[in-house]
Protein backbone atom coordinates (compact mmCIF):
# COMPACT_ATOMS: atom_id res chain seq x y z
CA UNK A 1 0.00 0.00 0.00
CA UNK A 2 1.44 3.72 -1.00
CA UNK A 3 -0.47 6.15 1.18
CA UNK A 4 -0.27 9.81 -0.53
CA UNK A 5 -0.85 12.99 0.92
CA UNK A 6 -3.97 13.50 -1.36
CA UNK A 7 -5.80 13.18 -4.71
CA UNK A 8 -3.79 14.52 -7.31
CA UNK A 9 -0.56 12.52 -5.64
CA UNK A 10 -2.37 9.82 -6.20
CA UNK A 11 -3.11 9.70 -9.30
CA UNK A 12 1.05 10.60 -10.34
CA UNK A 13 1.77 7.89 -8.49
CA UNK A 14 -0.64 5.47 -10.41
CA UNK A 15 0.49 6.94 -13.27
CA UNK A 16 4.15 6.60 -12.84
CA UNK A 17 3.48 2.27 -11.30
CA UNK A 18 1.70 1.91 -14.94
CA UNK A 19 4.49 3.63 -16.67
CA UNK A 20 7.16 2.16 -14.98
CA UNK A 21 5.49 -1.54 -15.07
CA UNK A 22 4.84 -1.12 -19.09
CA UNK A 23 8.52 0.31 -19.58
CA UNK A 24 10.00 -2.46 -17.69
CA UNK A 25 7.82 -5.29 -19.25
CA UNK A 26 6.54 -6.78 -16.29
CA UNK A 27 3.38 -8.89 -17.03
CA UNK A 28 1.17 -10.25 -13.56
CA UNK A 29 1.72 -7.19 -12.12
CA UNK A 30 -0.82 -4.14 -11.59
CA UNK A 31 -1.15 -0.97 -9.54
CA UNK A 32 -5.03 0.06 -8.22
CA UNK A 33 -5.53 3.20 -7.30
CA UNK A 34 -8.36 4.84 -4.86
CA UNK A 35 -9.46 7.79 -4.20
CA UNK A 36 -13.19 9.81 -3.82
CA UNK A 37 -14.29 12.00 -6.22
CA UNK A 38 -12.22 13.75 -9.44
CA UNK A 39 -8.87 15.65 -10.30
CA UNK A 40 -8.46 17.66 -12.58
CA UNK A 41 -5.41 17.01 -15.17
CA UNK A 42 -4.67 21.01 -14.51
CA UNK A 43 -3.49 20.62 -11.06
CA UNK A 44 -1.23 17.66 -11.73
CA UNK A 45 2.01 20.26 -11.79
CA UNK A 46 4.65 19.77 -14.18
CA UNK A 47 5.16 16.22 -16.12
CA UNK A 48 8.92 15.57 -17.27
CA UNK A 49 7.28 12.78 -19.58
CA UNK A 50 7.32 10.01 -16.99
CA UNK A 51 3.61 10.08 -15.91
CA UNK A 52 1.90 11.38 -19.68
CA UNK A 53 -0.93 13.76 -18.23
CA UNK A 54 -3.54 14.64 -20.18
CA UNK A 55 -3.78 18.30 -18.57
CA UNK A 56 -7.94 18.67 -20.24
CA UNK A 57 -8.55 15.27 -18.52
CA UNK A 58 -10.23 14.50 -15.13
CA UNK A 59 -9.02 11.58 -13.45
CA UNK A 60 -11.36 9.27 -11.30
CA UNK A 61 -10.22 5.51 -10.04
CA UNK A 62 -12.71 4.63 -12.56
CA UNK A 63 -10.65 5.88 -15.75
CA UNK A 64 -7.48 4.78 -13.86
CA UNK A 65 -8.42 1.39 -13.07
CA UNK A 66 -9.66 0.15 -16.71
CA UNK A 67 -10.49 -3.40 -15.59
CA UNK A 68 -12.94 -2.15 -12.63
CA UNK A 69 -16.04 -1.99 -14.03
CA UNK A 70 -18.30 -2.45 -11.36
CA UNK A 71 -16.29 -4.65 -8.94
CA UNK A 72 -15.70 -3.00 -5.79
CA UNK A 73 -11.13 -2.37 -5.54
CA UNK A 74 -11.62 -4.48 -2.34
CA UNK A 75 -12.36 -7.24 -4.53
CA UNK A 76 -9.65 -6.69 -7.37
CA UNK A 77 -7.22 -6.35 -4.59
CA UNK A 78 -8.01 -10.29 -3.91
CA UNK A 79 -6.43 -10.90 -7.68
CA UNK A 80 -3.43 -12.03 -7.62
CA UNK A 81 -1.89 -9.33 -10.41
CA UNK A 82 -3.08 -6.29 -8.18
CA UNK A 83 0.09 -6.34 -5.63
CA UNK A 84 0.01 -2.31 -5.15
CA UNK A 85 -2.97 -0.47 -3.81
CA UNK A 86 -2.17 3.84 -3.92
CA UNK A 87 -4.30 5.26 -1.73
CA UNK A 88 -5.52 8.94 -0.71
CA UNK A 89 -7.31 8.79 2.51
CA UNK A 90 -9.84 6.48 0.99
CA UNK A 91 -9.32 2.57 2.35
CA UNK A 92 -5.77 4.38 4.10
CA UNK A 93 -7.75 3.71 7.65
CA UNK A 94 -10.57 0.56 8.17
CA UNK A 95 -9.21 -1.54 5.14
CA UNK A 96 -9.16 -5.04 6.26
CA UNK A 97 -6.64 -6.82 3.63
CA UNK A 98 -4.91 -9.62 5.93
CA UNK A 99 -1.90 -9.99 2.79
CA UNK A 100 -0.70 -6.04 3.15
CA UNK A 101 3.13 -6.73 4.16
CA UNK A 102 4.18 -3.29 3.09
CA UNK A 103 3.18 0.01 3.61
CA UNK A 104 5.04 3.38 1.93
CA UNK A 105 4.01 6.33 3.63
CA UNK A 106 4.19 9.82 1.45
CA UNK A 107 1.77 11.55 4.26
CA UNK A 108 2.39 13.04 7.48
CA UNK A 109 0.49 11.30 9.99
CA UNK A 110 -0.03 11.72 13.72
CA UNK A 111 -2.26 10.66 16.47
CA UNK A 112 -5.41 8.13 15.58
CA UNK A 113 -4.82 8.47 11.79
CA UNK A 114 -0.73 7.04 12.68
CA UNK A 115 -2.34 4.13 14.70
CA UNK A 116 -4.97 3.32 12.19
CA UNK A 117 -3.16 3.66 8.86
CA UNK A 118 -0.24 1.60 10.23
CA UNK A 119 -2.28 -0.85 11.54
CA UNK A 120 -3.14 -2.03 8.59
CA UNK A 121 -0.75 -4.18 8.02
CA UNK A 122 -1.30 -6.02 11.38
CA UNK A 123 -3.81 -9.09 10.16
CA UNK A 124 -2.34 -12.10 10.29
CA UNK A 125 -2.55 -14.54 7.03
CA UNK A 126 -0.75 -17.79 6.05
CA UNK A 127 3.13 -17.35 5.25
CA UNK A 128 3.23 -14.08 6.39
CA UNK A 129 5.81 -13.36 9.28
CA UNK A 130 6.99 -10.28 8.71
CA UNK A 131 6.16 -6.91 7.73
CA UNK A 132 7.78 -3.43 6.45
CA UNK A 133 6.93 0.35 6.70
CA UNK A 134 9.23 2.69 4.59
CA UNK A 135 8.35 6.52 5.85
CA UNK A 136 9.09 9.37 4.03
CA UNK A 137 7.72 11.89 5.53
CA UNK A 138 7.05 11.11 9.35
CA UNK A 139 9.47 11.62 12.20
CA UNK A 140 9.95 8.60 14.30
CA UNK A 141 9.13 10.24 17.30
CA UNK A 142 5.72 11.31 15.71
CA UNK A 143 4.84 7.98 15.43
CA UNK A 144 5.61 6.23 18.38
CA UNK A 145 3.77 9.00 20.71
CA UNK A 146 0.92 8.22 18.72
CA UNK A 147 1.50 4.43 18.95
CA UNK A 148 1.93 5.11 23.18
CA UNK A 149 -0.99 6.74 23.35
CA UNK A 150 -2.28 3.26 22.97
CA UNK A 151 0.10 0.65 24.44
CA UNK A 152 2.66 2.48 26.88
CA UNK A 153 5.36 -0.39 25.66
CA UNK A 154 5.51 1.09 22.24
CA UNK A 155 9.26 1.49 20.93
Amino acid sequence: MVVTSGRPQAVKYKMAFDNYIKSKGLVGLKALVAFSGKVDGKVLGKDDGSYGIDYDKEYTEYNLNPDMGSQDLRDMFELDEYRVMIVANKFQTGFNQPKLVAMYLDKKISGVEAVQTLSRLNRTYPGKDQTFVIDFANEPQTIIDAFKTYDEGAE
